[in-house]
């Protein structure tokens, strides 16, 4: 397996990774050594982010404004985190007061990220970005190229390098139907 070609692709979508080593070799199959390598910067007054966590104490805190590819875009984030806060403060309001009957049932949380995701791909797509989600000891995102090739050997790559960790990638494909409880 070529171990390098997850850094190739990131280089190839993020240019200022260029100027960063790969890991070596025996370094690459380390989930904790990529976090290190794709690591954010401070660039200006800005936190500039190829790689952003989702707070799951905190949806609000989704790095939705440290996205390293959003920044050049004049458009206001703000917005979307509005969508992100009038869609889930109902259901926070809806789970406090009926937790007694629903609460070993139901879990809120994990309602709250398909809202926070689902969002922030709206958001994505609009600017002809994809969400790729990472799920590791928490939920990482990242906005890529819309360009289905690269994303589909990029994942493939990604799952083979750190499967061993239990760390998993997602292609965010939002679905129109309606899920079956």
């Amino acid at each position: 397996m070529d171990d390098k070609k997850i850094f190739k692709i990131l280089q190839g979508w993020f240019p200022l990774l260029k100027q960063r080593k790969i890991p070596k070799k025996k370094c690459r199959a380390n989930f904790q050594q990529f976090l290190a390598w794709i690591v954010s910067e401070k660039v200006a007054q800005h936190e500039h982010a190829y790689l952003m966590s989702v707070d799951s104490e905190n949806p609000y805190e989704n790095g939705l404004e440290q996205c390293a590819m959003l920044q050049h875009i004049n458009i206001d984030m703000g917005l979307t985190q509005q969508e992100i806060r009038k869609r889930t403060t109902p259901l926070y309001k809806h789970y406090e007061t009926h937790k007694a009957v629903i609460g070993k049932y139901y879990n809120v949380n994990a309602h709250v990220f398909d809202i926070v995701f689902e969002e922030i791909y709206n958001f994505l797509k609009s600017q002809n970005y994809e969400l790729l989600i990472i799920y590791a000891d928490t939920a990482y995102w990242m906005a890529v190229p819309d360009e289905d090739v690269k994303i589909h050997k990029f994942c493939k790559s990604f799952s083979k390098q750190f499967k061993d960790e239990g760390i998993c990638i997602e292609h965010y494909i939002k679905l129109d139907c309606l899920r079956s409880t």
